[in-house]
């Protein structure tokens, strides 16, 4: 049996709205040509499937009409189907599962198939489906004059795909024009059923004589145009113009259509109303026997929902969605076209590049809804603040850029800057939150900075990236160093990824004893960077950027679970008796925290009772409440302990001290340097210390490297130390010799 083969591509191309209005009423004008002339209906019908299967690459049409006492539908036309395949279709019983075909039909609505494999309608045909390779079907009643469904129009596509609305509007015109055609068979009445035609199209049509009269319009016409066809009749197309487009148009418009015999194209016009609307136009010349112009035939269509359609993909392409701000795009237009406006006039221009401040930890913890509420309150905030001739853009994320121009001089764009920050400090209410937000802004001028667009962004991101550094809530201007130490960063980044990648990473360990009896009692992991050319690099090189750039989530993870598995280990040994501290960055706290950690113990099978987060000070201070609910969230659920490290340094209040989910206090390293000699830091140690007793806190002393150091907090009653004089970080095979030196097992001598 010979099977259906793919029609190879047409000659149209459907790329723009125009072109798709332009075949279409090519379309149109071929079918009318056929129906005017008297072609036979048969020759009419496959003519019409020709002509969409040439606008739809890799597809066959069809026409199927229902037999006199609508039971069956039979094959009408079907130029490039086989006739083995038209035989499997004959005699098809409409029906709510009869195909595309007789299920459109049955349900007298359109039926659009994006895959018939999988599609219930065409389970009882599927055999037919695979033995012909049909993929897709669409398909669209045939009715009559009277309304009355009578067959179907149908295009079966060798792949799988939904139609667009291009296709949908093909097949509803060729649905139409073949009942006109089934129409006029009926009734066998030639030009009556072009007047059909042309009266009942969706087009308007307008002819004209060879001085350009109007003889004849259509309903559309008047539909569109708002003149009655006693008003058009006598008059000519002028009465349409707008004043839109010139002389100099119409005269090449017409010289155009004599030489090409036709024209086609986007014009504007104007209604009875006065309202101006976009026309896509098509115009033939029909000449007489002896070659002279007998009538000038115009198709158009109002094209007013395409042109929105595009001003609506232009918004599209250059805002962003979230924020309705201009986006990159956009920005990247205008901060060119004010550099060469600026460097025609000498004028000034400044760009501030806004970060806000930890942002993440809004998305983390109340979640991204909340935190696309809050991008927007800001983006407000932003335009408010600026003059409106100014450029507020939203770059992603957190990232906003504002565009001053013709500005006098650098103080100018800071007090701008400055202006921002006040206004973005005020409470703002999301979602029935009160929440507070900060940003870091960097400051780049032109032409002191940079002369081109891209190096004016990138010196500002730069400068951001340097208010940032110096505490951020603040703006800072761009200094050439700058773009240095930026590109060092991305390349650090960079190698980041490669190093979690390529397991460059370790974790050493440092021991800490009890005060009172020397005895090993804790051991804190703290990863280290095995560079390639640079050998170990030290955590507060590559911690920064870890946390700005969304690594620190999986080098944090990586660091819990080996050093977990490393403990575990030790206790297997017989080593029990210790905790292990894990350093906890304020990026990683989030809703998932709680579960990756249960999974970690789960999957290393390390008691969590025996193991303590160390959480710097100033985390408390910064996030306020929301760290407090989450490391209460971790130790109630999980058991495990929260030490505060650097304590001394981050200014927390005692009252808020009292309240922290915390079972240890490590006084910082600088407190204890210039014991016991500095009376100052020996009568801090003492109050922390004191405190600590008070609140039933253990107290741990960082950076102990002298005897007096140790025997100064001895007395002082400090529970734990850890520092030079006792033991540096170390791999954990040296922590291991350690272990066994001291012959402590299960915490005993």
């Amino acid at each position: 049996m010979a099977s259906v083969t793919e029609i190879p591509a047409g000659t149209a191309s459907v790329e723009t709205h125009a072109d798709q209005v332009d075949h279409l009423l090519q379309f149109q004008r071929d079918a009318l040509e056929m129906i005017a002339v008297g072609r036979p209906t048969d020759d009419i019908l496959d003519g019409l499937c020709r002509l969409a299967e040439a606008m739809v690459p890799n597809s066959v049409a069809s026409i199927m009409l229902l037999d006199a006492d609508r039971a069956h539908l039979w094959v009408r036309a079907a130029p490039s189907i086989p006739a083995d395949g038209i035989d499997a279709l004959n005699g098809l019983q409409p029906g709510p599962f009869a195909g595309s075909c007789g299920t459109a039909v049955f349900n007298e609505q359109p039926v659009f198939v994006n895959n018939v494999l999988s599609d219930a309608r065409w389970a009882r045909l599927i055999d037919i489906a695979e033995r012909f390779n049909l993929q897709a079907c669409w398909s669209m009643p045939i009715r009559s004059a009277s309304e009355q469904v009578i067959g179907s129009f149908a295009l079966t596509s060798f792949k799988t795909r939904p139609p667009e609305p291009f296709h949908e509007r093909l097949l509803d015109t060729a649905s139409y024009l073949a009942g006109i055609v089934l129409e006029r068979e009926q009734h066998a009445e030639n030009l009556a059923t072009a007047a059909v035609a042309f009266d009942h199209m969706r087009e308007a049509v307008m002819v004209t004589d060879n001085r350009n009269c109007i003889v004849q319009v259509n309903r559309a016409f008047e539909r569109i145009t708002g003149f009655a066809a006693e008003e058009a009749i006598g008059q000519t197309p002028k009465m349409l113009r707008s004043g839109h487009q010139d002389a100099l148009f119409y005269s090449e418009f017409y010289r155009a259509l004599e030489q090409q015999g036709e024209w086609r194209g986007e014009i504007w016009n104007r209604r009875k109303n006065g309202d101006v609307y976009p026309q896509w136009l098509s115009v033939r010349i029909v000449r007489d026997d002896n070659g002279e112009v007998h009538r000038y035939v115009s198709v158009f269509a109002d094209i007013t929902d395409i042109k929105e359609s595009e001003r609506k993909l232009w918004q599209l392409a250059h805002h962003d969605a979230l924020s309705q701000l201009p986006n990159r795009l956009m920005l990247g237009a205008r901060l060119d076209h004010a550099v060469q406006r600026a460097h025609r006039h000498g004028e000034r221009v400044a760009l501030l590049f806004i970060d806000l401040d930890r942002f993440k930890n809004v998305n983390d913890s109340l979640g991204h809804q909340v935190g696309d509420e809050l991008l927007k309150e800001v983006a407000g905030r932003l335009v408010s603040s600026v003059h409106e001739d100014d450029t507020v853009a939203r770059l992603g994320g957190d990232e906003f850029v504002i565009l001053l121009e013709d500005i006098p001089h650098a103080n100018a764009a800071l007090r701008v800057a400055e202006r921002l920050l006040k206004r973005l400090g005020e409470s703002l209410v999301v979602a029935d939150r009160t929440l507070f937000v900060t940003a870091s802004i960097g400051i780049s001028l032109y032409p002191e900075d940079a002369e081109t667009p891209d190096l004016l962004l990138q010196h500002a991101d730069a400068a951001m990236y340097r208010a940032k550094a110096l505490g951020r809530n603040r703006a800072a201007f761009y200094a050439p160093e700058l773009t240095r130490d930026v590109q060092q960063r991305l390349e650090l980044e960079h190698g980041l990824r490669n190093a979690l990648a390529r397991n460059e990473f370790v974790v050493h360990y440092q021991p800490q004893f009890a005060a009172s009896s020397g005895r090993l009692v804790g051991i804190e992991a703290l990863v280290r960077w095995q560079h390639p050319q640079r050998g170990l690099v030290p955590p507060n090189e590559f911690i920064p950027v870890a946390e700005e750039s969304g690594l620190i989530d999986e080098l944090g993870c990586w660091v819990t679970k080996t050093a977990c598995r490393q403990a575990r280990a030790w206790r297997d040994m017989g080593y029990r008796e210790f905790m292990l501290a894990v350093n906890l960055s304020p990026y990683q706290l989030g809703s998932a925290c709680s579960s990756r950690l249960a999974s970690i113990f789960e999957q290393v099978g390390f008691p969590r009772e025996y193991f303590e987060f160390e959480v710097t000070e100033s985390l408390f201070v910064e996030q306020g409440g929301m760290a407090m609910r989450q490391l209460r969230h971790l130790r109630e659920q999980l058991g495990i302990g929260i030490a505060m490290d650097d304590f001394g340094t981050g200014h927390s209040s005692l009252s808020q001290l009292k309240q922290l989910p915390i079972s240890k206090l490590k006084i910082d390293r600088s407190f204890v340097t210039d014991l016991p000699n500095d009376a100052n830091d020996a009568a801090i140690v003492r109050a922390i210390i004191l405190m600590a007793k008070t609140l039933g806190l253990t107290i741990v002393a960082e950076g102990v490297e002298t005897e007096a150091q140790r025997a100064f907090l001895r007395e002082c009653g400090c529970d734990h130390m850890q520092g030079y004089l006792f033991a540096r970080p170390m791999p954990a095979a040296e922590i291991t010799r350690l272990f066994s030196d001291t012959g402590i097992t299960d915490g005993n001598p």
